[in-house]
């Protein structure tokens, strides 16, 4: 979209400037997967399966993907089993391990595959600016990125074959190895994969496992007691892991104490029990297992049950269980001595599914609805706040949008980003947890809640390009707002919506979304945000070369932004006046406005923004038929960028430049000019695309 919103959806007002910093860069070959289990035991078949799959690689000339799932009911060990051998044979990957949870069966939303292929990318090294907002153009970059490389990929947790077709690579060299209870017998018919059934322990293997958790010694002076364990917990992995674990921890309780805890529980859990067999299985140990905790554990544990994301941080923990972060982090540290939770790295962790839902099972029994969302409450507010610090961090013209937060008011515990690639490594983890986090607050009508993420939850996801989880968020904000009656925010929200809108090609709707909030603008009697909104009117109908209309509503905001925004409105004003006038053939108005907004920018000290209104003088030079000029300023815009913050208008500078080069008549480099902005342009899916293309065919007749 020509002259579009930009990366940073600010509703407020938007700038074509950089980011203050990149995301933290990545190492240059990913080693993903998560910790290994440490006290695997068995499933010697299955690895060796496996195993096998290593000498159908490329280097013995088959020439498709290797692909292998592996399906099971829950708690039976698939994870634990393709992460260890995934551990085991990742050095013969060099191009490194990719791996993902795709939350097939949680209770949230599962993983969208256009958002796991941008942290992909991203863990291949791509820069976040280059990576395509579409699933198609994701796709294929990614097995662009892949090609000719040999890279071990684990997708945990499917739910579908269609989950899965998207984060598949193209060529020859790369081994998949996916997880899910279902058989996804779509993959095995279409893309050959191999199929890998688990099914419970054996008795031996399941003997080993406990035998590996207790020792040997301790194992063998109870083996009755071994076999009523395997027997009681149905030689379900995850529940032999949990029970033998506590009895592991503490030395002065016998396996055979252990065996009659549980079984006197089976009568009192059944309640808490459902059809599927592995609840019926898993359950009575998970109760076993809560009631041994302290009070402070099992209040940490119900909380992290009602924590709506996959990923949960240290910070989260403490934020959503009330305590301070060294009490979270020895609470975690409990929990996961007994396997109720997971580390993942450093101060992240997640629940296994049934764990989660056994954890939220006991908050609601355990706490009341008032504390329940009391906890949510809180919970998403500290996230908003964060939000809100984070994405100041990447970018800090949107202080003025945002406004400080009191002091007084701050949730803790506190987070401070040092600098903009801390605040990089926040949103990374930020933006999986975000709609899980909004759609928990919309379903329990925390409609204050939803209003504070909304406005700042919205902005992260544009800066990470996923505008349909954007769009989702920022119009749940609006709901709730309206729900509220809060007009101020509805404008706010409504504003954002149509800059979203704008940013995926919905021109008509964001129009009719920025017509809503001039209404309550006005209503309001905000001269400001008055002027935002005009403002914004007038760049969008300057990007539809609706010139008129444009002047119309530039002139209007003209005389309310003075002084909005530390300036920055004004200047963005006379910039987009300027085009509006050379649209319009006013030549001398139109230089007259861009010289202003130039001269504007230089006295607010701005970084970022020169290029950007550089292309526009051009812009405006070269339709007065002044192509020297017109050259000269795209190649000092192109000079002046920080970095390609957005690279449809790198690509719209290239186009400028092409475009008076070839008046000039210096053919090769017009051309060498429209391939690098065609090839930017095709990657993003611009409609610019087309018309470039014919152009640049027609010169290389």
């Amino acid at each position: 979209m020509a002259g579009g919103p930009g990366p940073i959806v600010q509703a407020g007002s938007i700038d074509h400037v950089s980011l203050s910093a990149e995301p933290p860069g990545r190492p240059r070959i990913p080693r993903q997967l998560p910790l290994a289990v440490r006290d695997f035991t068995g499933r010697g078949e299955h690895l060796s399966a496996l195993d096998a799959l290593l000498t159908g690689s490329a280097d013995d000339g088959l020439g498709a993907v290797i692909i292998s799932t592996v399906d099971g009911t829950a708690g039976v060990g698939k994870t634990a089993l393709a992460v260890h051998w995934a551990h085991r044979v990742q050095h013969r990957f060099p191009g490194g391990t990719l791996y993902v949870n795709l939350r097939g069966y949680d209770a949230g939303a599962p993983a969208d595959p256009r958002e796991v292929l941008g942290e992909f990318l991203s863990a291949l090294g791509v820069p976040l600016e280059q990576v395509p907002p579409g699933l198609p153009a994701r796709a294929g970059l990614y097995r662009s990125e892949l090609a000719d490389s040999r890279v071990l990929i684990v997708l945990d947790n499917a739910n579908s074959a269609a989950q899965v077709r998207p984060l598949l690579p193209g060529d020859p060299g790369c081994l998949v190895v996916v997880t899910s209870r279902a058989s996804l017998t779509g993959l095995v018919v279409g893309e050959g994969a191999s199929r890998l059934t688990l099914d419970l322990l054996t008795p031996e293997e399941a003997q080993g496992m406990v035998r590996t958790i207790l020792r040997p010694r301790r194992a063998e002076a109870e083996p009755d007691a071994v076999v009523e364990l395997i027997e009681t917990c149905a030689r379900l992995p995850l529940a032999l892991r949990i029970a033998a674990g506590r009895v592991a921890a503490h030395p002065h309780l016998t396996l055979a104490e252990l065996v009659a805890e549980l079984r006197s529980d089976l009568g009192r859990w059944d309640a808490l029990s459902v059809p599927a067999d592995e609840h019926t299985a898993v359950w009575p140990v998970f109760g076993w297992s809560y009631h041994l905790l302290t009070l402070a554990q099992a209040r940490m544990f119900r909380r992290l049950g009602l924590h709506p994301g996959p990923v949960i941080s240290l910070y989260a923990a403490a934020a959503i269980g009330g305590v301070g972060v060294a009490e979270a982090r020895r609470l975690l540290d409990a929990l996961a001595e007994v396997h109720l939770i997971e580390p993942i790295a450093r101060d992240r962790y997640r629940l296994h599914d049934l764990l989660r839902a056994y954890a939220a099972d006991r908050a609601e029994h355990d706490e009341s609805p008032a504390e329940c969302d009391q906890a949510r409450r809180t919970y998403i507010e500290w996230f908003a706040q964060h939000t809100a610090a984070a994405v100041l961090a990447i970018a800090p013209m949107l202080a003025e949008w945002y406004g400080a937060t009191d002091p007084a008011a701050r949730l803790t515990p506190e987070i401070t980003f040092a600098d903009a690639a801390a605040a990089w490594a926040w949103v990374g983890w930020a933006d999986a947890n975000v709609l899980p986090v909004v759609r928990t607050a919309v379903r329990h009508g925390l409609d204050h809640s939803t209003v504070a993420l909304a406005r700042v939850a919205a902005t992260m996801l544009s800066l990470r390009a996923l505008w349909d989880e954007a769009l989702e968020v920022c119009r749940a904000g609006l709901a709730a707002a309206r729900r509220l009656g809060d007009r101020t925010a509805e404008c706010r929200l409504a504003e954002n919506l149509a800059l979203l809108q704008w940013s995926v090609g919905e021109v008509r709707e964001a129009e009719e979304s920025l017509r809503i909030a001039l209404t309550l603008a006005r209503e309001i009697g905000d001269r400001w945000l008055i002027a935002e909104v005009l403002h914004h009117l007038g760049w969008l109908h300057v990007d539809r070369k609706l010139f008129a209309q444009a002047r119309e509503h530039l002139l209007a905001a003209l005389p309310l932004c003075l002084g909005a925004q530390d300036g920055r409105m004004e200047y963005l004003v006379e910039c987009h006046l300027g085009v509006a006038y050379g649209g319009l053939g006013e030549h001398d108005q139109a230089r007259g406005h861009l010289e202003r907004s130039l001269a504007l920018l230089a006295r607010t000290g701005h970084a970022g923004v020169e290029s950007y209104l550089l292309t526009r003088l051009a812009q405006v030079r070269q339709a007065a038929g002044e192509h020297r000029e017109a050259i000269a300023h795209c190649e000092q815009a192109l000079a002046r960028e920080q970095r390609i913050s957005r690279p449809q208008d790198h690509a719209r500078t290239l186009d400028i430049l092409g475009s008076s080069l070839r008046h000039l008549g210096d053919t090769a480099r017009a051309i060498e000019s429209w391939r690098a902005a065609l090839a930017i342009f095709e990657r993003f899916g611009d409609y610019q695309a087309a018309d470039l293309r014919a152009r640049l065919g027609d010169l290389e007749l």
